[in-house]
Parts: structure tokens; C-alpha cells; sequence
């Protein structure tokens, strides 16, 4: 992997001057300030790095992903790590932007959702004592639970709604996270809610720690991150039930998909299972993901033969009615594959309930044409 994907990207900010030269940038204006954002890899900077007012806000990196917990952690680390358990939900980047404060994707933009829930997600006032310690901080937060926008999977970690999870900290115009001191300190201070964190260990606790995944994986939890003190490799290791969940959500859309999507996550549940002792879930596991597999496109079928359209339906809150439009301005934005469908809208009281399908153009067209019996080569 290279150290472009390892770790978040700082460069000078006059680069982006040569990457919307060349086409691969946008700039626009948010909050009252110059937007400028990646919009493709371009010469080592990753898509979603953005300028803002001048300064370099990094991106979040790809994390490593190890696929044995024993043999990752005496290969990748040399000292004792620091285990937070890994929340399954979509990333966020929160910082001072102007006068304000923004929060965009992963991919950069904006979030209309995020900005709109953010003052119940992240308490105004923690927020106002973490960026006056810490101005050019930036938060590297998962946002998670059946409220989310942007996934079909509900996060036992967020319950109904949606719940955020500050896991990481940067800083603008530097490239590398703040140490892990650090990060606990400014959190604790300004009492902003955090990823749960297990504890250290090192290859001599590496049993204790395998009984926290068997824990995690009882509870519905995605997995574990493996972060040194310092800088250094990031790892990820996921629980074996994870991935009968992930085949559950993403059955539908096996024409769109790679096909390696699947077969890694067969590989990542029978590796989990053996180390973690649990041989004799494999079968069972084994059932589970390709009954989700099979039933999951059973009723893909289904829905385009009803309807005409392969969809996903979300329902989500937000405070203020304009926000449910940019949301879906947000979804729609340049997208090819996915058209997302306002299909109601009501108040509650205290928020817009907001209800809408993602059409799922790619997969909707392919099932046509299986269906009206065009050939494959294959």
C-alpha cells in the first residue's frame, strides 16, 4: 500500500492551483469562505483533500486491513497497541471552516446531513471548548446507527437514530494524526463522545484480546482498530458475524458489485472464526451468508418485477426542512449509478422525518436485460 493511501495528505496549498489547472479540483464557496477539492486522485493527492480559506484540511486514510489478530500484531507492531473497537458507519471530517463549522464526507463534500444533526450529535459546547483548544484541529468522526443516509446496514452502536463517534484528531496543513495522548486529552477535556476504547495489548495478551472480539462479535459489532501510540501502521480486523451482515445488505446488488467484494468477506469470516475458536460456527456461518447471498437476490427480483426499479429506502430525521432538500441535491450530485426519491415527509415535533429510495440504476438496467433475455458472454 502506498504511503499516499497509509497516511492523510497535507501538501502545499498552491497544488491545488495546478489541480484545478488540470481539471481535477473544484472550487466553490461554503460558509462564507473558498472552497477548493480534489475531485480525482491527482499526482498524490487522494480525492477529498480540500483547501478551506487557504489552509490544508488532510484526508482520512485507507486503513490497513490484517487478516489474522496474532500474526497482524507481531508483524506490524513493534511495541504494545492501542485497541478502539470499530464502529460500522460513515466517515466524517469536522473542522472550523470561517466563522463556522463545517463537516464533509469522506469524499470531501459537504454533508448535509451531518451539518443539519451535528448539534445533537456532538454538543455545541464541547465543540466550541475543543476547536478553542485546539483551532486547527480537525475530527475524524463515524457517524452510525438506522437513521444514517448513506448506508443500508444499522450499527448497533447507534440505536434508532444516529450517534457519532470521534476516533481520530488532525490537523490543518499537517499531514500525520495526533498522537494518541494528545487526542485523548483534547476529547476529555471538552468532553466529546469517543469510539470505545478496549485497552493496549501486545502479543502476550493476545487471548484477552481475542475474547474482546468474541465479545464485540456477540453484540453485532463491525471489528477493531490496532493504532500504535505514536505515528506508524493502522490496522483493522474484523468480527466473523460482520460479514454475513454485509452479504445480507449488499445481496442485491451482486451484477453491480465485484465479485471480490463477496469472496473477501467468505475469506475474512472463516479466518475470524478459526483464530477466535469458533471453528464450529463455520457451517453455520457458512449457511447464513449464502442463504443471504441467494434470498437477498431472490428479492431483488422481486422488487424489479413489481416495480421496475432495484431500490434501497431510508428514513432519516433532520431539523430543518431545507436540509432534507440539500440531502437529496447531496445524493443526486454527479451521481451515474444511485437517482435518490424523496417518497415522504412529515414532522414529528422535533424533527422532518424524512423518507426516500435510492434507485440503483447499474443493477436495475442489468436485471432488465437478464430478464428480457439478452445473451451474456461470459
Amino acid at each position: 500500500m502506498s504511503a499516499r493511501k497509509r497516511h492523510p495528505q497535507a501538501p502545499a496549498p498552491e497544488r491545488f492551483e495546478q489541480a484545478l489547472a488540470a481539471g481535477s479540483a473544484e472550487r466553490f464557496e461554503h460558509l462564507g469562505v473558498e472552497w477548493v477539492r480534489l475531485t480525482e486522485d491527482w499526482r498524490g493527492m487522494p480525492r477529498g483533500l480540500l483547501r478551506v480559506a487557504g489552509r490544508v484540511v488532510p484526508d482520512y486514510p485507507h486503513i490497513a486491513r490484517i487478516f489474522s489478530l496474532a500474526a497482524g500484531m507481531r508483524t506490524n507492531f513493534d511495541a504494545p497497541c492501542h485497541v478502539e473497537e470499530k464502529i460500522d458507519g460513515y466517515n466524517a471530517r469536522i473542522f472550523r471552516a470561517g466563522d463556522g463549522i463545517a463537516a464533509v464526507t469522506r469524499s470531501g463534500r459537504p454533508c448535509p446531513f451531518t451539518m443539519d444533526r451535528l448539534p445533537e450529535l456532538i454538543d455545541p459546547a464541547a465543540l466550541a471548548r475543543f476547536f478553542d483548544a485546539c483551532p486547527d484541529g480537525v475530527l475524524c468522526t463515524e457517524i452510525a446507527g438506522a437513521g444514517n443516509p448513506y448506508m443500508d446496514v444499522a450499527s448497533p452502536r447507534g440505536g434508532e437514530d444516529v450517534r457519532a463517534f470521534v476516533f481520530d484528531v488532525l490537523r490543518l496543513d499537517s499531514a500525520g494524526f495526533e498522537e494518541l495522548s494528545g487526542r485523548d486529552r483534547l476529547l476529555a477535556d471538552a468532553d466529546i463522545p469517543h469510539a470505545p476504547r478496549l485497552g493496549v495489548f501486545g502479543p502476550g495478551e493476545i487471548d484477552a484480546l481475542k475474547a474482546e472480539v468474541r465479545r464485540l462479535d456477540g453484540e453485532g459489532a463491525e471489528g477493531i482498530v490496532l493504532k500504535p501510540a505514536g505515528a506508524g501502521l493502522r490496522a483493522k480486523y474484523v468480527c466473523p458475524g460482520i460479514n454475513v451482515v454485509d452479504a445480507a445488505s449488499e445481496a442485491a446488488l451482486e451484477l453491480e458489485l465485484p465479485g471480490a467484494f463477496y469472496t473477501q468477506r467468505l475469506v475474512r469470516m472463516v479466518m475470524a472464526a478459526r483464530e477466535l475458536g469458533q471453528a464450529e460456527r463455520i457451517t453455520e456461518l457458512g449457511e447464513c451468508f449464502g442463504r443471504e447471498l441467494a434470498e437477498g437476490f431472490s428479492r431483488a427480483l422481486d422488487e424489479v418485477e413489481a416495480s421496475g426499479e432495484l431500490v434501497q429506502r431510508h428514513t432519516v430525521r433532520l431539523r430543518e426542512a431545507a436540509s432534507a432538500d440539500a440531502l437529496l441535491a447531496h445524493l443526486n450530485h454527479g451521481s451515474r449509478t444511485i437517482r435518490a426519491v424523496e417518497e415522504s415527509r412529515e414532522h414529528d415535533g422535533r424533527h422532518w422525518v424524512v423518507t426516500f429510495r435510492k434507485v440503483f440504476r447499474r443493477s436495475t438496467s442489468r436485471l432488465a436485460s437478464l430478464r428480457r433475455g439478452v445473451p451474456v458472454f461470459d
